[in-house]
């Protein structure tokens, strides 16, 4: 009985060992079409033929490695999970299999378990570059920038030509901004492969935040030449341009953006930027318009419409979009003094108080906020209350010009125009080209009598200033007012003799003749200009002035009526834009 038990046994031990090459061989090969079908792109089938190898041999890793991968081609990321999971408890000492199942959970946001998984990679095989580098991406999602890029740099000495790395370092400075760095990063990666486009962009990125426009100008244009349907690429490439002050050539970089994408918002505001820039307020605002059909819950873009209807000194609508701005966000300062600025151009000075101490709640740190304060106190006449909102003002920034000149007139309301004009200097050091600021301090030296000191910010306007005509206008207002009216019109006449065929320029001459009381020249000008260029209609209103001032203004009187008029103009200055 124990003999045939024992033959028994032997023929059994016999049958799984002819069985075990047949069914290794058979799993192997469908193992093998798997493959096939996977490089194929064809991932159905390559489950299917992992899942029979599976049925034949349940602790096959391989096969349950393979079925996990072609998964997540499928984006069936729990399905692959899954499999890498039991192909990692039938093999756990496999780096592939934990860098794969960190490469699922990193793609569902599990970034602590990609983490953990990328690690164990590491550990079981630390000249894995790739695990490296997926650690790295995993710490710089976590904002752990340090970390990360000690991981591409463990990732470089391994392999130092790996385009890939030096990209992904070169993201983890500019996340630091640290530009510098970023930019050198993404050299050495371009280096590699100058043909990478993503490179190109994000290197003029880190340039243009360094201030290097040029550079990152050429940037720009070598990622359009490898991607020419990079949208944000011509957005960027608009804004470098504009900040070069080429504005026709930013507009045509933020034309061809939308031109490829009219979803892009960002291409819209900062051409509704370059627009207002360019004083062609009513295009602004249709681009600011159009940018909120793509968003209207966008509170910056409703204060960059009201910031354009301040400046076309359409207040009840710049009021309008400043509160649509405070209603979107009631926590934004700027539109808050922007609202406070529609009320006290409006005169309501009362209300705007009202505004800017909100604002200076809201952010005491907010330079505008105390010069809005300070205008709206001086308006109601609160001249030292104002004074004390200036200095805050000028205590956030010394060097700010809208505080600076705002001070001087507050100054001038209280009768220390020495002190105004102290300040407003300050202001003009900082900004010395800002005709207004200029005006504004030869209308202080004519109030106080001192016309040469006058002529003289004029002479020095000469050679800051690229709008001659402003100057020459400006020096012979300055000089009729002294009582040179010949020298004043003897600067127009020399002007006309070289150019006789300028009605811009005879239209100019009639305004100094008015002023200085010569009607019937003046009008003899302007009737001049007119036949030289019809276009400038605006001349018959002022011949129409004339004619009435003739009749209504006693002759001694009409001088000192356009001297009061014209010393108003240009007093109150917008400031510079935040």
């Amino acid at each position: 009985m124990s003999s045939f038990y024992q033959v028994l046994f032997f023929v059994f031990l016999l049958c799984m060992f002819l069985a075990y090459p047949v069914s290794s061989a058979q799993t192997d090969d469908l193992i093998s079409d798997g493959n096939a079908f996977y490089s194929q792109g064809m991932y159905k089938e390559a489950i299917d033929a992992f899942e029979r190898a599976i049925e034949i041999d349940p602790a096959n890793a391989a096969a349950w490695y393979n079925k996990g991968v072609s998964l997540y081609k499928l984006n069936q990321v729990d399905e692959a999970i899954a499999s890498y999971e039991v192909a990692i408890g039938l093999d756990p000492r496999n780096p592939d299999y934990w860098y794969n199942k960190g490469n699922a959970l990193y793609s569902k946001d599990l970034l602590n378990e990609a983490y953990a998984a990328y690690d164990v990679a590491i550990q079981l095989d630390p000249y894995d570059v790739q695990a490296w580098m997926a650690k790295g991406n995993v710490l710089s999602d976590q904002k752990q920038y340090e970390e990360a890029i000690r991981a591409y740099d463990a990732a470089i000495q391994i392999d130092p030509d790996n385009e890939e790395t030096w990209f992904a370092k070169g993201n983890a400075h500019y996340n630091q901004n640290n530009f510098e760095e970023a930019v050198t990063a993404y050299e050495v990666a371009l280096q590699h492969d100058n043909k990478d486009s993503k490179a190109w962009y994000n290197k003029g990125n880190a340039q243009y935040n360094l201030g290097k426009l040029d550079d990152a100008l050429k940037s720009y244009e070598m990622a359009l030449v490898y991607n020419p349907k990079d949208a944000v690429a011509f957005t960027n490439k608009g804004m470098t341009l504009a900040d070069l002050g080429r504005y026709g050539e930013a507009i045509d970089a933020y034309e061809d953006a939308l031109a490829l994408d009219t979803s892009d918002k960002k291409a819209w505001t900062s051409l509704g930027q370059v627009y207002t820039t360019l004083k062609r307020y009513d295009e602004a605002v249709k681009a600011f318009q159009l940018a909120l059909q793509l968003d209207k819950t966008d509170s910056s873009v409703w204060k960059s419409i009201g910031d354009v209807l301040i400046l076309e000194k359409r207040y009840d609508e710049a009021l309008a979009a400043y509160e649509q701005a405070i209603a979107l966000s009631r926590n934004d300062a700027g539109a808050w003094v922007g609202k406070g600025t529609a009320l006290s151009r409006l005169e309501r000075y009362q209300d705007g108080l009202a505004v800017f101490e909100i604002a200076c709640t809201m952010d005491p740190q907010y330079t505008p906020a105390w010069v809005g304060k300070g205008d709206c106190l001086s308006g109601l006449g609160k001249s030292e209350e104002a004074e004390i909102a200036y200095g805050a003002a000028l205590q956030l920034d010394p060097r700010n010009t809208q505080a600076l000149a705002a001070k001087s007139e507050n100054l001038l309301s209280l009768g220390d125009s020495e002190t105004a004009l102290r300040s407003l200097n300050l202001a003009i050091i900082e900004d010395p080209t800002n005709f207004a600021l200029l005006t504004k301090k030869v209308n202080i030296y004519e109030k106080l009598g001192k016309y040469q000191d006058a002529l003289d910010v004029w002479d020095q306007a000469a050679t800051n200033l690229t709008n001659p005509a402003l100057v020459r206008k400006g020096k012979a207002t300055t000089l009729v007012k002294a009582g040179k009216t010949p020298e004043a019109l003897k600067l127009y006449t020399d002007e006309l003799a070289l150019h006789p065929d300028s009605g811009t320029l005879y239209e100019q001459y009639g305004d100094i003749l008015a002023f200085a009381g010569k009607t019937s020249d003046a009008a003899g000008a302007y009737e001049k200009a007119m036949s030289l260029d019809s276009n400038l209609t605006g001349i018959l209103l002022k011949i129409q002035a004339l004619e009435k001032d003739k009749k209504e203004t006693p002759p001694g009187l009409l001088p000192v009526f356009i001297a009061i008029l014209v010393s108003c103009v240009s007093w109150r200055i917008l400031g510079k834009r935040d």
